[in-house]
């Protein structure tokens, strides 16, 4: 029972998470609304993993990690500077003429952009913390697989979805398709002020 449970609250834990428009969702949707798909789902690959290493951070050493994080301001300057700084990069890219992308680059592509996602582990932090007070009293190793593996479906259900329904979500939303750069941009250097005021 404990382990349907768990299946069942990771995979709405990670579904949460990945709802709303951020820097992968938004890369995933442009991929595959320029009929690159394959590019998309290796971008949705690559930040799930890194989804999956936040989550197992999280649920190991998520005390050790927000109290380091307090402890010592290095940590806040890095979570403040590298968004702002990557988010200026997108904000003044010049749009190049589209080229068809290579799917290894994707997977890169979808890796660092869920790591400059600080607020991902922040999240998972919090979302670790009620499922250990609530459904995960002790860590067994099959409860860790279960959870592993929970998260990665959640993760990359969502994204599958977007690249499955970019089409119809692009082509609704005009100004999304033609300022997507300038999207991810601003959601960086918006990112890297939150973590500033925090």
């Amino acid at each position: 029972m404990d382990i349907i449970k768990v299946t069942g609250i990771t995979i709405l834990a990670a579904i949460i998470g990945a709802l709303p428009l951020g820097l992968v969702n938004l890369s995933v949707l442009h991929s595959a609304y320029q009929s690159y798909r394959k590019t998309a789902l290796k971008i949705a690959h690559g930040a799930s993993w890194i989804e999956v290493l936040y989550g197992l951070l999280a649920l190991l050493a998520g005390t050790v990690i927000s109290g380091a994080i307090e402890d010592r301001p290095v940590f806040k300057y890095i979570a403040v500077l590298v968004p702002l700084l990557v988010g200026l990069f997108f904000l003044f890219k010049r749009v190049a003429r589209p080229e068809v992308p290579d799917a290894r680059q994707g997977y890169l592509k979808g890796v660092v952009l869920n790591l400059l996602s600080v607020q991902v582990l922040l999240y998972w932090i919090v979302a670790v913390t009620w499922l250990k007070t609530n459904y995960l009293p002790e860590l067994t190793p099959m409860l860790v697989v279960v959870f592993v593996t929970s998260l990665w479906l959640g993760k990359m259900g969502v994204l599958w979805l977007y690249a499955r329904f970019s089409k119809r979500i692009m082509s609704r939303s005009v100004f999304l398709a033609r300022n997507i750069n300038r999207i991810i941009g601003i959601v960086l250097i918006i990112s890297g002020l939150i973590q500033f005021m925090k």
